[in-house]
C-alpha cells in the first residue's frame, strides 16, 4: 500500500505530499519517505517561504529512506541572494544519497557542483538556468545529460573536453547554452553516446566560428543541429557506422543575405564535410537554406559522390505555408543515392511526396 501511495504522491509537488498527510492515518508522515521529490517554487507565493520549506522538508525526512528522483525548481529572482543555502543543501544532501535522477533548475550561480562527483548511481543529470566555473563533468554511471540556458566559465583551457569523465554518457543535450573562454576546440570525447542534440551553442556568447567541435562518438546513432545563425565545423575522429537520423536545421536567412564568397565557401564546405562524415545515415532531415547555401558555391560539391550512402528517408524542414525551388543540381548532389524526399512541415502534419 506504501508503495501505491507513493506512487501517487510522484505526481504532486512536495508541499502537497506533505498536505495529504491529514488525509489518512495510513497517510500520516508518508512524505519522509517518499523516492520522487518534487520541489517547485511555483506552489509558494514568496521565494523566502519555498527556501524555508525546502530545507525543513530535507532536514525532517527520513535519513534512511531513498530517493530514486528529485527535482528542485525555482525561478525567483531573489535565489541569487538569499537562494543559496537551499541549492547548495539540495546538492550536499543528494550527494549523500543514492540519487539516480537529478533535476535543477534555478538561475543561480552552482559552485558546488563538483560535490555530486562523488555519486555512482546518478544516471540522470538535467540542469536548467545554472552559471558555473566547472568545466568538467566527473560522474563514473552519467547515462543521459541535458544542459539548457547554461552559463560555463571556462579559465586556462586551450582544448575543452567537458566529458571525458562520463564513460557511460549515451544521451546529451545542449540548448541554448553559452561556454565564456578561450579554447579553439571542444571536445566531446563519449565512447557510448548514441544521441546528441545542439541548438543554439555559443562560445563567448557570440557564434565563433574557429572553434572546432571535435567528436569521439564512435556509437552515435541520432545528431540533431539546430542554430537561427551559422554552423560550427565539426571534426569527427571516430567512424560513425552505426548513425540512424541526422537532423541540420540552419535558419540562415539574415545570413545568406550577407554572405560573400569567403564566409559562403567554408559555410558551404562545413556542410559538405558534415555531411560525408555523416554520410551513413538512414533518415536526413535538412532545413532549405542548407541546399540554398550550397546552390550559391556549385563548384564546391560538383564532382564529388553524393555523401548519403545509405539513406532511406530524405526530408526538408519546411514551415507549413511556405515553398522553396530545388535547384537541380544540388539535389542530384544529396540524393543521388536516396529514393526521393518528402518536405516535412515544421507546424502541420501535410507531407508533400515527391521522387528524386
Amino acid at each position: 500500500m506504501e508503495e501505491l501511495i507513493h506512487r501517487i504522491l510522484s505526481f504532486v509537488d512536495a508541499k502537497t505530499a506533505v498536505q495529504t498527510s491529514v488525509l489518512a492515518h495510513r497517510w500520516k508522515n508518508i512524505w519522509i519517505s517518499l523516492p520522487f521529490l518534487n520541489l517547485h517554487s511555483s506552489s509558494f507565493d514568496h521565494d523566502f517561504l519555498f527556501q524555508d520549506f525546502v530545507l525543513n522538508f530535507l532536514a525532517n525526512r527520513n535519513s534512511d529512506s531513498k530517493i530514486d528522483v528529485l527535482k528542485f525548481e525555482c525561478s525567483g529572482d531573489e535565489l541569487e541572494e538569499t537562494g543559496a543555502p537551499t541549492v547548495d543543501s539540495v546538492v550536499d544532501y543528494v550527494a549523500s544519497k543514492d540519487i539516480q535522477n537529478l533535476t535543477i533548475v534555478a538561475d543561480y550561480v552552482l559552485e558546488s557542483l563538483p560535490r555530486l562527483f562523488t555519486s555512482r548511481t546518478l544516471t540522470v543529470l538535467n540542469l536548467s538556468n545554472i552559471s558555473t566555473e566547472t568545466s568538467t563533468f566527473e560522474f563514473v554511471s552519467l547515462q543521459k545529460l541535458s544542459l539548457v540556458d547554461c552559463k560555463f566559465e571556462i579559465r586556462d583551457v586551450e582544448i575543452l573536453d567537458p566529458f571525458l569523465g562520463c564513460p557511460k554518457l549515451s544521451f546529451l543535450l545542449f540548448d541554448c547554452c553559452q561556454f565564456y573562454g578561450k579554447f579553439d576546440k571542444f571536445k566531446i570525447h563519449a565512447p557510448q553516446l548514441t544521441e546528441l542534440s545542439i541548438s543554439c551553442l555559443r562560445v563567448d556568447e557570440e557564434f565563433d566560428s574557429e572553434c572546432v567541435i571535435e567528436l569521439f562518438t564512435p556509437k552515435l546513432r541520432y545528431f540533431s543541429y539546430d542554430d537561427p545563425l551559422n554552423l560550427y565545423a565539426f571534426s569527427i575522429q571516430a567512424k560513425l557506422h552505426f548513425l540512424e537520423k541526422l537532423v541540420i536545421d540552419v535558419d540562415s536567412s539574415a545570413v545568406l543575405n550577407a554572405l560573400d564568397n569567403t564566409e559562403g565557401t567554408k559555410l558551404s564546405m562545413k556542410f559538405i564535410e558534415l555531411f560525408e562524415a555523416m554520410g551513413s545515415a538512414k533518415f536526413v532531415y535538412l532545413s532549405p537554406d542548407v541546399v540554398k547555401v550550397l546552390s550559391l558555391f556549385p563548384a564546391l560539391f560538383m564532382g564529388r559522390l553524393s555523401p548519403f550512402t545509405r539513406v532511406q528517408t530524405f526530408k526538408f524542414i519546411v514551415d507549413v505555408y511556405s515553398s522553396f525551388p530545388l535547384p537541380t543540381n544540388v539535389m542530384a548532389y544529396l540524393l543521388r543515392g536516396s529514393p526521393g524526399f518528402t518536405c516535412y512541415r515544421r507546424q502541420g502534419s501535410y507531407t508533400a511526396k515527391q521522387s528524386g
